[in-house]
């Protein structure tokens, strides 16, 4: 059990939040031995593309993964994700070294060794040495950092345990970067956390000349889960002033406003966005389901708010909403809704979806299907961090779909 939840329940604080967090991380734990020994969705071989699939591997073939790129073939409308994940790990607007380091961190952090063998090579490129490359796997506590970099690869663990960025390290980051760089260095933990769900719980296999592995170090985690979360202080990252008429809905809400201070990131990044709420496979029940799930786990109010009221709409009731604040598997219900909700526990805590809940959903879902669970629970997790940790307060029409107090 991760000491965050440990020490969390020691302190008696929060006793309903405490016991939930106490029956997750029972739930789940972060052996790589939860890893599937093989592939649960085959990658497409190149005699049997279709020409939309062949158009996609060569459009993307520099992402430089190529077992990723056909697996994602399985799904040729997740085309339009890919430019974000090229801009997080060569475009955006951190130096080369500190995209490496993000990462090499978040992979560690996920334990994701797909994700760790294809960034190793592009992270001896910008600079980084062997052993910087296995100080990254120690944490920001290993000796060796300089205080940035140290607060750099301390905020990828804040983001992951906490789904926020603590104020001493915000501190620390927003006095040598400018709004964009801040923007993305939170989503390149998140982006790149989503995709690390992705590959660990697909089975995504190293490809056979491959050769950088996780390095034999043990793993640990500089962050606590703190919820400590900014609604009602402000804003860390200042939205833009609301477009006339505004009324915090559609681009006048305070998300938009926010993460629009960085235009080509918001550019790339709203493909996942359109796919996970216009593009989705899954029902709309379905997908709001995980959304609020995900909003409770990451305690993200905002997301919380946003989606009560769109789950409603879908068909979303007083009892799915109870099971969505509380243990999902506590209250019975059906058994694909508390294999949907177990599987974005699965994914928040270990990143991965075990074999139990994944043998449930393949069930029922296509490969489509399971594509968008996790890619609907990991999307707005990260979306979540860059909402925690920008301080994006509640538009005014939200009022009425908060989190409960004991929440919060």
């Amino acid at each position: 059990m991760h000491s965050a939840f440990r020490s969390r329940c020691a302190r008696g604080r929060r006793p309903v939040a405490c016991s939930v967090w106490v029956a997750l991380a029972l739930l789940v734990t972060l052996s790589a031995q939860n890893r599937p020994p093989g592939p649960r969705i085959a990658a497409v071989p190149e005699a049997q593309r279709t020409p939309e699939q062949k158009t996609m591997a060569e459009q993307y073939a520099s992402l430089g993964m190529p077992n990723f790129l056909a697996t994602y073939l399985n799904y040729p409308q997740l085309a339009g994700m890919m430019p974000h994940i090229l801009y997080l790990t060569g475009q955006s607007t951190l130096p080369a070294r500190h995209r490496a380091l993000l990462g090499l961190r978040t992979a560690w952090l996920t334990r994701s060794a797909y994700l760790w063998a294809h960034r190793v090579p592009q992270s001896r490129e910008s600079g980084l040495t062997a052993d910087e490359i296995t100080r990254i796997a120690r944490g920001p506590d290993a000796p060796g950092w300089d205080p940035f970099e140290a607060a750099l690869v301390r905020a990828a663990d804040e983001l992951h345990i906490d789904s926020i960025i603590s104020d001493a390290t915000w501190a620390t980051l927003s006095a040598r970067y400018d709004i964009p760089q801040l923007i993305d260095t939170i989503d390149t933990v998140g982006g790149l956390t989503m995709h690390a769900g992705v590959i660990n719980s697909m089975g995504i296999e190293i490809e056979a000349d491959v050769k950088d592995r996780l390095p034999s170090v043990p793993f640990s985690v500089a962050a606590k889960r703190t919820n400590m979360r900014l609604e009602g202080r402000t804003p860390r990252i200042p939205p833009q002033e609301a477009p006339a008429g505004g009324r915090g809905g559609g681009g006048g809400a305070n998300v938009f406003r926010t993460f629009n201070r960085n235009p080509p990131a918001d550019r790339v990044r709203g493909a996942m966005n359109t796919h996970v709420n216009n593009g989705n496979a899954l029902s709309p029940r379905q997908r709001e389901l995980l959304l609020l799930r995900i909003g409770v786990l990451c305690r993200s109010e905002y997301e919380y708010a946003a989606h009560q009221r769109v789950g409603r709409q879908a068909g979303l009731n007083d009892a799915d909403i109870a099971r969505i604040l509380t243990i999902p598997a506590a209250a019975g219900g059906d058994p694909l809704d508390t294999a949907m909700l177990r599987a974005a526990d699965e994914l928040f805590e270990n990143d991965v979806v075990s074999a139990e809940t994944w043998a449930v959903l393949a069930k029922t879902f296509d490969t489509k299907q399971l594509f968008d669970v996790l890619i609907t629970v990991g999307g707005y997790r990260s979306n979540s961090m860059l909402i925690n940790t920008g301080g994006v307060q509640l538009d005014a029409n939200m009022a009425d779909f908060r989190l409960p107090p004991s929440m919060r």
